[in-house]
């Protein structure tokens, strides 16, 4: 709210201003005070304004702030404590945390430790001091299972951000270890010399999401070949019934003394070092196959209990490092915009041509609809424009920057930097090659299909059954074939923006909005209708659509009751066989099924990690 201040003059101020001469001094102590009704009156309908724009729910808002908690002396002592473990640079108290699209709340203390052994030794001091501990990575959440939120106890959150070693593994690099903080983009840039890819791609690697995050929130990715963030094979920090810290370790490493010390101090590792009869999965076992069977069931989904128990945990144990297979870089790509009249014809191409064959899937195959690319177009020029300028490995620093300035006490300071990209977005020149924004207007479905070749002829083979269906529905499909490596860059910066972009919109046209991510099964086979009367002005539809794995961004009227409206969808989804969330995680957004939460349970079962994600208690010991 604005706060308005009590303005003390000095004496005799006031008397420079009003004139002595006979008529004047009447108006001049009018003009003054009617002055000052009128700053009033603005003040009080600026305190106004921003109080319903704060009250409006943005796409993926959730404020919460933390209660005033009672400090025990063991917790008043515990910065100093933190300080003498990591340097007293990397502690910061009382601090007001904000999430990239969701949440907002107090932490009493912020910490980072830089190895993996001040690591255990802030664990064990939080443990011992009785705080709740929220592990967290680069904030990219969007349904913010990384803020702070209200709780029972006062909360840590132990930051990754300074945990960024990454290792290939030997000389052919066939996998990689990432300690927790390692982010998607920098692990993408290592291997690329090695001429290996990375386990990970999703449209927000652009902010750089840290790869324990991935995993332990299910994270799922554009490249349909790879499987969501999956590993059996990870180095991770539980609390056991007696609130003593347990380390688990499947890594798959040769037996050492210390591990953890062993990995602070590593600069390499060779295939000596690995474990040759550890058989640990590495990444989701055999997804293609899962993936092309088109059965009723989802192809993945975030209440899934698969794995060893850092998969899918949510903060519930801490991450310390993870091993993940690599993938082999493409020898040739051509990547194509497809468009057609009908989403009937672009499922009938993800069948007989994407998902034809398990030994032969395209390296991205995703779906988008038509108010979804006019939202890209009208609302995300800006941010497209901002990573061809300073590079996607700077982004992210530019967003951190946008994320503390928004928790700033200050009226619109959430809106501002949306509201000046939604004024600049139609100065700024459109996004994509002309002939491509032509056909985008022309058609009401795109589909965006990178087809590689590995050695093996999958290039040729996709290019052949897609030309069959061009040949089919000539007047009903049209296709763009990116011409050189700029417009392949485009177009994929192009979805990547589809959640900002609708962030924009929503602030540019005063509305609210809500972001949602669904599986459905695999045989479903068309648009999921929305429930009605949930005044949806805009309905922005994107797809991982090989995966059949769908982003809702809604432009809902300010009437509404956000919540309320996704209480209705999630029905909607459940009634049709879908999962929800699919690769977000519940974060603080939705309830997790019983199932999950039990499993929580018996991972940390004092609830000293990430009380209250997925809605269960935020208590101590779940009381």
């Amino acid at each position: 709210m604005l706060m308005l201040r009590r303005i003390h003059l000095q004496p005799g101020l006031m008397a420079r201003h009003v004139s002595s001469k006979p008529g004047k001094r009447s108006f001049s102590l009018r003009a003054v005070c009617g002055a000052g009704l009128v700053g009033c009156g603005a003040g009080y309908l600026l305190s106004r304004m921003d109080g319903q724009l704060r009250e409006r729910q943005l796409p993926g808002a959730g404020f919460r702030v933390c209660c005033e908690e009672m400090i025990t002396p063991k917790q008043q002592a515990l910065p100093n404590e933190l300080r003498g473990i990591v340097g007293k640079q990397h502690v910061v108290e009382n601090v007001t945390e904000t999430g990239t699209m969701v949440g907002k709340g107090h932490a009493m203390v912020v910490v980072r430790p830089g190895t993996l052994q001040e690591t255990m030794k802030v664990l064990e001091a939080c443990l011992n001091a009785e705080v709740a501990i929220l592990p967290q990575g680069a904030k990219t959440g969007i349904t913010g299972g990384s803020v702070p939120r209200p709780c029972d106890r006062p909360m840590v959150v132990i930051s990754t951000q300074r945990l960024q070693k990454i290792l290939p593994i030997g000389d052919e690099a066939k996998q990689v270890l990432c300690f927790a903080g390692a982010g998607i983009f920098s692990v993408q840039e290592t291997l690329k010399p090695l001429n290996r890819d990375s386990h990970s791609v999703l449209g927000s690697i652009f902010l750089n999401p840290s790869v324990a995050a991935g995993v332990a929130f299910g994270s799922g990715g554009t490249q349909i070949h790879k499987g969501p963030a999956f590993t059996n094979r990870a180095l991770y920090c539980r609390v056991d019934a007696n609130g003593q810290l347990k380390l688990v370790n499947t890594l798959g490493l040769n037996a050492h003394e210390d591990v953890v010390a062993f990995l602070d101090n590593a600069q390499a590792l060779s295939s000596k070092d690995m474990d040759a009869k550890c058989t640990r999965a590495a990444s989701w076992p055999k997804y293609p196959q899962h993936l092309t069977k088109l059965d009723g069931q989802v192809s993945r989904y975030n209440a899934d209990l698969t794995g060893e128990d850092c998969n899918r945990s949510e903060g519930k144990v801490f991450i310390l490092a993870t091993i993940h297979d690599t993938f082999p870089m493409p020898q040739e790509s051509k990547m194509v915009w497809v468009s057609c009249k009908d989403f009937a014809t672009a499922n009938h191409i993800k069948q007989k041509v994407a998902l034809a064959s398990p030994n032969c899937l395209p390296k991205q195959f995703e779906y988008m609809g038509r108010e979804q690319f006019d939202c890209v177009d009208q609302g995300g020029r800006g941010i497209i424009k901002l990573i061809e300028m300073v590079g996607m490995s700077n982004l992210g620093t530019l967003w951190n920057f946008k994320l503390k300035f928004e928790s700033l006490p200050l009226p619109f300071v959430n809106i501002i930097a949306d509201k000046l990209l939604w004024y600049l977005n139609s100065a700024i020149p459109e996004s994509l090659p002309k002939p491509l924004m032509e056909q985008g207007r022309k058609f009401d479905h795109h589909l965006i299909m990178e087809m590689t070749e590995f050695g093996n002829g999958e290039l040729k083979q996709l290019d052949e059954r897609l030309q069959r269906q061009l040949a089919l529905n000539p007047g009903d499909i049209s296709c763009y074939v990116c011409q050189d490596a700029f417009e392949k860059s485009r177009v994929m910066l192009f979805r990547f923006a589809v959640q900002p972009s609708i962030q924009t919109i929503t602030v540019g046209k005063g509305r609210q909005g809500l972001i949602i991510d669904y599986a459905m099964p695999k045989n479903f086979d068309r648009i999921l209708e929305m429930p009605k009367d949930c005044d949806i002005e805009m309905r922005c539809l994107c797809s991982h659509f090989g995966c059949n794995v769908f982003h809702e961004s809604l432009m809902l009227s300010n009437d509404v009751d956000v919540k309320e409206v996704k209480k209705r969808i999630k029905q909607v989804i459940d009634e049709a066989g879908g999962k929800l969330p699919a690769e977000h995680g519940h974060g603080t957004e939705y309830e997790a099924p019983c199932s999950t939460q039990e499993r929580w349970k018996r991972i940390d079962p004092t609830n000293s990690m990430n009380p209250g994600v997925g809605h269960s208690s935020s208590l101590k010991g779940y009381l």
